[in-house]
């Protein structure tokens, strides 16, 4: 399983739940005061994980600014977290008709698209968000290529995606993490580690990194792997990896 930020599913996913565009369209409109206040309070209860409040509050904002792209946005991440991926796919659709220069309204649908394995329009919603020469953040959308790309069976434009992410932020630990298990799945366990260990390095609450290292390292230094899976299952306590993370620490010392 690969890590997103924001939503719990495989890419980088960016809320952009504040600021506007300096270039919006026609039909991009600010919100009321009183959708001001709903849209504040679902971004809130978004963050928290309370999609229920978040989703009425969010309803209610765009019944008086229903063309607010903000609003738009945050509607789709909310029914992307609830898994209602047509709901989801109207509603960033919805934001970029408002603003369609904002590339993390286009991230956010290749996203989706890729949760939905419609791997091409992924491919090209990602590539229209990096149309836009200010975006901030241009390496999450390498490494949202990297990954579309890797699912296509284009593994050398997949590495070529993600060694781009990291030359654009040398502290981003995804592409590190993604290219590692990329190297990995192919063999070249040397490559591997050296992306492995950047990854953990650049994540210091990470389990997941520390789990594919550990598998890796288990074999030639199983002290190195026992240390790495403890510290992933101290980090994810009640997660996936850290689970793994444990069931290892438990089966090795049942070994030695």
């Amino acid at each position: 399983m690969k890590k997103w930020i924001e939503i719990t599913a495989f890419l980088v996913v960016i809320a952009g739940l504040s600021g506007c565009s300096n270039r919006s369209q026609a039909k991009s409109e600010p919100l009321d005061e009183k959708a001001q206040i709903q849209y504040q309070f679902a971004s809130e209860a978004y963050e928290k994980g309370d999609l229920i409040p978040a989703l009425s509050s969010t309803l209610e904002a765009l019944k008086t600014s229903p063309h607010n792209p903000e609003a738009k946005n945050l509607l789709g991440l909310i029914y992307f977290r609830q898994r209602k991926y047509a709901e989801a796919e109207q509603a960033f659709l919805g934001a970029i008709a408002s603003d369609s220069h904002r590339s993390e309204f286009h991230n956010n649908l290749g996203t989706l698209y890729y949760e939905m394995k419609a791997y091409d329009k992924a491919l090209k919603s990602l590539q229209q968000a990096l149309v836009n020469p200010l975006y901030m953040y241009p390496e999450r959308i390498h490494n949202n290529l990297g990954l579309v790309n890797e699912a296509l069976g284009r593994l050398e434009e997949a590495k070529s995606n993600y060694l781009e992410s990291i030359r654009l932020r040398k502290d981003f630990y995804l592409p590190y993490q993604n290219l590692g298990k990329l190297y990995l799945d192919e063999g070249n366990k040397e490559r591997a580690k050296v992306m492995l260990s950047e990854a953990v390095k650049n994540c210091v609450d990470c389990a997941e990194p520390r789990y594919h290292l550990g598998i890796l390292l288990k074999e030639k230094s199983l002290t190195e792997a026992m240390k790495l899976f403890k510290q992933g299952a101290q980090l994810d306590p009640n997660g996936y990896y850290g689970r793994l993370c444990r069931d290892n620490l438990t089966m090795n010392s049942e070994n030695r």
